[in-house]
């Protein structure tokens, strides 16, 4: 560049320019130049220097406003979020940040507003919605059996652009309209992030957030996979974005990043970028994509040779993943590593200014990137815990626990008997009845949610059920539902195990939805001081209550419900009145504004809850028993192992405990002390352990049952009734982890010790060593039979399917307890005789009798 150039730039910038950055706006003007000249060829040169000059200027412009803007956008959270810590958390800030991003049971303003109840509420706000326009529209069914992907792919690539009508004739129209409702949800989530501090462009032909598999790239190796690009990618564009002039040279350096295993991000191009800062997450999702398709055959075409193959997957996986980014941005703004950083560096200093040394400590150690406890909090919301190490052995071991998963849960049903304590505990907490909640837990089951009516209330609520798109239920595990199979999904509807979920959280949510419509005729002051307890955990007070109460309802059979999207039709003047009361400006767009947050205030809480009433693992459980570790790590795996199938008592201790211990206004730490401090903590303590263990004595009934055995009852002997009680209560939950590791034989999915421990995996492969032991045992004494019986109860208790509650006791008395004598004459009278002695207990249908 000569130096006449530079001083014309160092005069239009009104400074002076140095090389490095005169150097950068010569390569986006080159940029433009080539992309310029691929899309319209006949174009003169001077014409398309002048253009490419026009787009550069834009692009300065632009990014000088997004650059101001999203500096407001971090000073005026970082100064909301250190405010509000230093006035709930002023004694332990430490906490307020773990609030901040996973939520605490303490009774505080705001407590349970967390980042990851935020991006838990849009994720299925956004699921929720995309599968209720697909039901609208009757292609649920369609959409996830695959059938027309390839003209859904053709629609999302006609989408936007000039001849759109020209390029779906003659697709089926239902392919037309399944793009259009995936286009509606994505332009959600592209929107709502720009206005939270991205900046992503509208982009004709974008089909979906693109997946690779990298097992399949790597086992195809370079030159499959190129000759592959070489029919699918538009490579002359790439070169032109990217400023590549070889494009060997440029598909190697794509397909090594792919092939490397971190396909848990995109391949972009960053540079061009109007963001600055580490861990920059508006920059990230606002990237540039640096691989084109020459067309949607050609995308369709690739992701069934190198990705995801589903659409379904990819549509579901892309939605999800964009709605979690938006709770990232609109809690911790557009740089969150960072703006936690800033947060925790003011409130040291704060607290340091103020002579509270131990208090700044405790938050330099809580934030420590080494050892510090917000470290797994963090990983466990920026997607951090999901990225593999190593992607071939997180797939490897994730197909381990899946497989444990369709083997040792069939009868995971007969295990959560006492969800309907945990709903009537969380009831109670809310100032409702105990009793009364469990009888609307039980009314739930009942209730069928395939109306209209309950279907559109279900989903402006935002429950969203994993079903719809043909994932899986609750399973205990951690994994991404996308790496799950389809046997999975078809397992836990047999198991009954999706229906009670399903039927419990609808349950909850529209239990509170009509709750909060019947209390719309009292002022704040007048509700319960429970109620007022839980709803200003989600930052919901007096003036918003006013907001609230003048809500529209919703009449479902005949019932009264509030939900979000009848908030969200609040007239101006009530939200400008509210604005006014609390000394806030009251224009137009602070109107739109506070209205729409107070909606997502609401369907926070509806969400949040929703996980109490009918338990599930949140994130911050996830962050606990997973100690923030990275799946395809020694250290992950060996941890994932070990906490399968524990996260219903993960969640129990975290969530319910929590809430008894902590959640009614008392202020220290000490757990002891906690029961003792007046608020109700003993009683409601003692009553969900009670009430779970009632109910945790009726699934070891039931299991007993489904065994064929006589169910264990109290007898004359009280050391066996305390075992038979503790028992129990660690079948409910009341007990949590130790009660597992004490009484492993009656844990929540019926393994034993070792499997209590560390896990169904390590169970079973302690089962394989001491079958081995016994038959070397049996070798040396002349012994015979024993192997081949104990290898077949080895082989049943580790193969699918076959342990479903219903069906495996009729397989056991029709066949496997025949192959089992005939392998090893007199194997179920000694197994009757173990029974009778280790448990007290027989067979209400002797199978030694059955079997002659």
């Amino acid at each position: 560049m000569n130096n006449d150039c530079l001083a014309a730039l160092s005069a239009g910038a009104g400074r002076a320019i140095s090389d490095d950055e005169a150097d950068r706006l010569l390569s986006k003007l080159q940029a433009h130049q080539r992309m310029i000249e691929l899309d319209r060829p006949l174009m003169s040169a001077h014409d398309v220097a002048v253009e490419a000059a026009r787009r550069v200027g834009e692009d300065l412009k632009q990014a000088a406003f997004i650059q101001r803007r999203n500096a407001l956008l971090n000073a005026t959270i970082r100064a909301e979020r250190v405010q509000w810590i230093i006035n709930n958390f002023g004694a332990r800030p430490a906490e307020g940040l773990e609030a901040l991003l996973v939520g605490v049971n303490r009774a505080k303003q705001g407590a349970r507003n967390s980042v990851a109840a935020v991006q838990k509420t849009l994720r299925d706000r956004v699921l929720g919605g995309f599968v209720y326009d697909l039901e609208k529209i009757n292609a649920t069914k369609l959409f996830a059996s695959g059938a027309l992907d390839r003209d859904v792919a053709r629609a999302m690539w006609a989408i936007g652009r000039p001849n759109e009508v020209e390029m779906t004739r003659g697709l089926a129209p239902m392919a037309l309209e399944i793009a259009r409702v995936i286009n509606k949800w994505q332009e959600y989530v592209r929107t709502s992030s720009n206005d939270a501090g991205a900046w992503i462009g509208q982009r004709a032909g974008y089909i979906v957030r693109q997946s690779h598999d990298m097992l399949r790239i790597r086992n195809a190796g370079y030159q499959a996979w190129r000759d592959a690009a070489d029919r699918f990618f538009d490579l002359p564009r790439m070169m032109a974005k990217s400023g590549a002039t070889n494009a060997d040279a440029l598909l190697k350096a794509v397909h090594t990043e792919l092939a490397s295993g971190n396909f848990m991000r995109l391949v972009t191009e960053v540079e061009n970028q109007p963001f600055k800062g580490p861990g920059n997450l508006a920059k990230k999702i606002s990237q540039e994509r640096i691989i084109y398709f020459k067309d949607a055959d050609s995308w369709f075409d690739y992701n069934q040779q190198f990705g995801s193959r589903s659409l379904r997957e990819a549509v579901a996986s892309g939605l999800s993943h964009g709605a979690e980014q938006l709770g990232l941005l609109r809690q911790l703004g557009p740089n969150p590593e960072a703006m936690i950083g800033s947060i925790a560096q003011q409130l040291r200093e704060y607290a340091a200014n103020n002579g509270e040394f131990s208090v700044s400590d405790a938050i330099k150690a809580a934030t420590d990137p080494r050892i510090g406890s917000l470290k797994k909090y963090m990983a466990a919301v920026d997607g951090t815990m999901r990225i593999p190490g190593n992607a071939l052995w997180a797939r490897r071991f994730a197909g381990i626990r899946a497989w444990q998963s369709l083997a040792k849960l069939g009868g995971m049903i007969l295990s959560q008997f006492n969800d309907v304590a945990v709903y009537g505990s969380e009831a109670k907490y809310q100032g409702r009845g105990f009793l009364s909640g469990m009888a609307e837990s039980m009314v739930g089951l009942g209730t069928n949610l395939k109306t209209e009516e309950r279907r559109e209330l279900l989903s402006s609520l935002g429950v969203f059920f994993e079903s719809a798109l043909g994932e899986i239920a609750r399973t205990g595990s951690f994994d991404d539902a996308g790496a799950l199979t389809r046997s999975q999904s078809l397992f836990f509807r047999l198991n009954l195990g999706q229906w009670w979920t399903e039927k419990m959280r609808a349950a909850a949510a529209m239990g509170m939805s009509h709750h909060m419509a019947l209390q719309i005729g009292k002022t704040w002051d007048a509700l319960e001081p429970e109620y007022r307890r839980v709803l200003s955990l989600y930052d919901l007070d007096g003036p918003k209550w006013d907001v609230i109460r003048q809500s529209a309802l919703k009449q479902v059979d005949d019932r009264p419900y509030i939900a979000p999207d009848t908030i969200g039709q609040v007239s101006d003047d009530v939200v400008r009145t509210y604005l006014q009361s609390v000394g806030k400006q009251a224009g137009e767009k602070e109107i739109a504004a506070a209205r729409a947050d107070l909606a997502d205030k609401v369907q926070t809480y509806f969400n949040d809850r929703t996980g109490f009433f009918q338990l599930e693992p949140d994130a911050k459980t996830r962050a606990i028993l997973l100690q923030g570790t990275q799946p395809g790590t020694w250290l992950g795996e060996f941890t994932r192992l070990a906490m399968q199938f524990k996260s219903f008592t993960g969640a129990y201790m975290q969530k319910i405990m929590g809430r008894e211990l902590y959640g009614r206004g008392y202020e220290g730490m000490n757990p002891i002390k906690a029961l003792g401090a007046g608020n109700g903590e003993a009683l409601g303590l003692a009553n969900v352990v009670l009430i779970s263990t009632l109910f945790g004595y009726g699934s070891m009934l039931a299991k007993d049952l489904m065994r064929g055995q006589t169910p264990r009852v109290p007898s004359s002997d009280p050391t066996e009734d305390l075992k038979l009680f503790v028992a129990a209560m660690a079948q409910g939950g009341g007990m949590g982890l130790m009660g597992d590791f004490l009484f492993g034989s009656a844990n929540r999915f019926g393994g034993g010790p070792i499997s209590t421990a560390l896990g169904p995996s390590f169970g079973a492969l302690n089962d394989i060593v001491m079958l081995y032991q016994n038959a070397r045992d049996d070798a040396i004494e002349g012994k015979s039979g024993n192997i081949a019986a104990n290898a077949l109860r080895v082989a049943l208790n580790n193969a699918p399917y076959l342990n479903l509650f219903y069906t495996r006791i009729a397989l056991d008395y029709i066949v496997f307890y025949r192959l089992q004598e005939m392998l090893n004459p007199g194997y179920l009278s000694r197994m009757e005789q173990r029974v009778r002695t280790q448990s007290n207990q027989q067979f209400i249908l002797p199978p030694s009798s059955v079997v002659r």
